[in-house]
């Protein structure tokens, strides 16, 4: 839905336009979309899939050919893709969607150049070195870029390259983050960029917050795992106490920021979420190991409860962002046009 039809629906529900004029101001307003719209779209569309479909074909041209080509030959076709792609670049517009889509196709390479190497000289050893030069080589790529797509394959790649890090349990660092302190390590690590790319939007130089929302959810999940670790096994041999009050605070944090200060329903969704999930476990930590039927029926009404809460609340915090973002201006309550 564009933003005129938006806002005329929006007009609706406050009561400004009558539902039997919903038609008359949609065409009035230009509101349909017109096929230049429809194109523009398709024509993005295809050329996105068409990108990703070049890259993902890259990769299997040399997995089928592998032993039919030298090492010379491999290292000379993805380099010399690389610099086709970075010549296609210099003749586009900077931040354009053509040019987006070329430096997602280069991070794409870049990463394939760094298996071929990676495959060529055994350096699989420790794949994790891989992924993280990857993660740093795109970085100037997303900086330059502005687009929140780039920005969530490097998140993809820094969360990747922390995980494989974690499985070779390398050193004394990887052995004292185990279990929830190695969870709590993936809250971090997604935090921090988040609030890097809230600051980015606010300088406008990242176009959306998809990135940080994305970043934010999946700390929201790190978090919440932490929280099942405290809960769990706050009366065990380990007090998990401060894994309590990192989650609560963590909680607090996310409801003054996009509740109070600023309202994002889709990190509140989250929020919800975790804490129907917090609350659940408390409930069914208390009940220990008495579980029958009544036990599973109360679970499940509280469930629905609590479900049902928080969608209500969540309703009408989009209800109250939308009518905020769309007043027309002149307007006070009660007026009608």
């Amino acid at each position: 839905m564009n933003n005129k039809r938006q806002q005329i629906f929006s007009w609706q529900q406050q009561g400004h336009i009558d539902a039997a004029n919903i038609d008359q101001a949609i065409k009035v307003a230009q509101a349909n979309h017109s096929p230049q719209q429809w194109q523009t779209f398709i024509s993005q569309l295809l050329l996105w899939l068409g990108l990703t479909a070049i890259a993902i074909g890259t990769i299997f041209f040399f997995a089928y050919n592998w032993g039919d080509l030298s090492t010379f030959q491999k290292f000379a076709l993805i380099q010399g893709l690389l610099l086709i792609t970075a010549f296609s670049y210099s003749q586009t517009e900077p931040q354009s969607n053509f040019s987006t889509a070329i430096l997602f196709f280069m991070a794409i390479l870049i990463g394939s150049l760094f298996a071929l190497f990676g495959q060529t000289y055994q350096t699989g050893k420790d794949p994790w070195q891989l992924f993280l030069l990857w993660t740093l080589f795109i970085t100037p790529l997303a900086l330059t870029s502005k687009s929140s797509s780039l920005w969530l394959l490097w998140l993809g790649l820094a969360n990747l390259t922390l995980f494989l890090y974690f499985e070779t349990r390398h050193g004394l660092f990887g052995i004292i983050l185990q279990n929830e302190r190695r969870v709590l390590f993936y809250a971090l690590l997604n935090l921090i960029p988040a609030i890097v790319f809230e600051f980015l939007y606010v300088k406008k130089l990242i176009s959306y917050r998809i990135a940080s929302q994305v970043a934010l959810i999946a700390a929201m999940v790190a978090f919440t795992w932490v929280s099942l670790y405290s809960v769990f096994e706050f009366y065990g041999a380990n007090n998990k106490s401060y894994d309590l009050i990192v989650y609560l605070v963590w909680m607090a944090g996310v409801y003054y920021f996009y509740r109070l200060k600023a309202i994002d329903v889709l990190i509140l969704s989250s929020w919800v979420v975790s804490g129907i999930v917090f609350i659940l476990a408390v409930v069914a930590r208390g009940i220990g190991d008495n579980l029958d039927e009544g036990t599973l029926l109360l679970m499940a009404i509280l469930l629905i409860a609590l479900s049902t809460t928080g969608v209500k609340w969540l309703m009408n915090l989009l209800k109250h962002e939308n009518i905020n973002a769309n007043k027309p201006e002149g307007i006070e309550k009660g007026e009608i046009i």
